[in-house]
């Protein structure tokens, strides 16, 4: 009966495939080949994080002129029908975020149900469905929806979508093209399911292109690297990281190596420091911080403290009646933030060994050409002194790039790529398969 229940599901999941490529391929859809090459100039570029979304593009008849709103990617339902995203949602008692990670997965393959539960040990939300999660989303009146991954992902996208129409001055209309970044790791049914949401959101991708690649892209080394060179793309996003090292051979970028660890971030170095003043409340005025009010604001102000600390040496924290009236201040200086995180940081240096080694540079650290940091996490000195010390303190070009911020970079590679002047970073085809998924799929219209 197991293995007769394992044909039925492979059959499903066979048909669901086949399913979605002939709809891209009725919608005019293709992935490389000799067919025409990608030639619509996207309005906007989307780079969907699991802690904050950003929008990029260029004003109409302004091509010189960028613009490049974020939003913090949470979204809440109040219970009267309607839903809150970004700021919105993130003040509402029940927000919901760090779905991104939903996105295709299917709780029937080991590795991917590992990551679901990861995620539900992680949120204060229900994960429910059995063959693929759904998040269980409790209304006022006390109804229950289960919403998948797509269908909230895409309430993010329409926020970003009236983000740049407000910016444009006008509606992005139905034939414009628009660019969506997603993780390296991304499999087919998560590509599929980051198309759905735009889809839904009432966007018609173009091109879907690997967050490395747009890295790159950003810092125009898809014109700047030698050919046979190599780039280390070092990710420290707010709830996942990951190291990817790509070469650049006849025009395009190919994956030689990649590591990444879906529940390490920004989020975590946050959560050191709240740790650190809860522990410090309960000595100092017997208060326990168990009221979510009172957590939230502590965060808020850790994660101000963790941003300054990039750039000065002390943090001071000051929060007006943080729990029964007791007003809490504090600080905290650079070294102890460090201490309190080494471990951590230590986590994301095994991510660059780990694609380096299997990009077999490891033991030939002087053949890597460049290194791009993406993230905001990736701006805390103690991180960039530890990528600087792996390779021997060779001072790379982008480790200390200040005109790319590396909060921003994905998102204005992205939009780079939309540029009406731009010559474009070439589509990847199906002749070029790259290491591990494919990396840039691009569709005509």
């Amino acid at each position: 009966m197991a293995m007769v229940e394992q044909k039925r599901v492979a059959a499903i999941l066979v048909s669901t495939m086949l399913a979605c490529c002939l709809l891209l391929d009725q919608a005019g859809a293709f992935t490389g080949g000799n067919q025409a090459p990608y030639s619509p100039s996207p309005v906007i570029a989307i780079d969907l994080g699991n802690t904050n979304s950003c929008v990029a593009g260029y004003g109409h008849g302004q091509v010189e002129t960028m613009f490049q709103l974020c939003i913090p990617t949470w979204v809440a339902f109040p219970g009267d029908g309607s839903v809150l995203v970004g700021e919105d949602a993130m003040n509402h008692a029940a927000p919901i975020s760090g779905f991104k990670r939903l996105l295709g997965k299917r709780r029937n393959f080991e590795r991917e149900e590992e990551e679901v539960r990861g995620l539900m040990a992680r949120v204060p939300y229900k994960v429910v469905g059995r063959e693929r999660p759904l998040v269980q989303v409790k209304m006022v009146d006390g109804a229950v929806k289960n919403l998948g991954a797509d269908e909230i992902t895409a309430m993010v996208f329409s926020k970003l979508r009236e983000s740049a129409e407000a910016y444009l001055g006008r509606a992005i209309q139905d034939q414009e093209a628009v660019v969506v970044t997603v993780p390296q790791q991304y499999n087919d049914p998560s590509r599929y399911s980051t198309l759905r949401a735009a889809e839904l959101a009432g966007l018609r991708v173009t091109r879907m292109i690997d967050e490395p690649t747009a890295a790159a892209v950003a810092h125009g080394l898809h014109r700047k690297l030698r050919d046979g060179g190599s780039v280390l793309v070092l990710h420290v996003g707010g709830g996942t990281s990951d190291a990817s090292v790509m070469t650049y051979v006849d025009g395009v970028f190919e994956f030689m190596g990649a590591d990444q660890d879906p529940f390490l971030g920004g989020q975590d170095f946050d959560q050191r420091i709240v740790d650190h003043f809860v522990k410090q409340i309960k000595e100092k005025h017997g208060k326990d911080l168990i009221h979510q009010g009172a957590l939230g604001r502590l965060r808020t102000a850790c994660e101000q403290a963790k941003k300054a600390l990039s750039s000065q040496d002390l943090a001071e924290l000051s929060i007006v009646s943080l729990v029964d009236g007791v007003d809490f201040s504090g600080s905290l200086t650079r070294a102890e933030f460090e201490e309190m995180n080494h471990d951590l940081f230590l986590k994301v240096m095994a991510l660059v060994e780990g694609a380096m080694r299997q990009a077999e540079l490891d033991e030939n650290k002087d053949l890597l050409d460049e290194i791009v940091l993406v993230g905001g996490s990736t701006m805390i000195p103690r991180i960039r002194r530890l990528v600087t010390d792996y390779f021997d303190g060779r001072k790379l070009k982008n480790v200390n790039a200040s005109s790319v911020m590396p909060d921003q970079t994905v998102a204005l590679g992205a939009a780079l790529l939309g540029h009406p002047t731009a010559n474009g970073y070439p589509c990847m085809g199906v002749d070029r398969r790259q290491w591990g998924y494919s990396t840039d799929w691009c569709f005509t219209h």
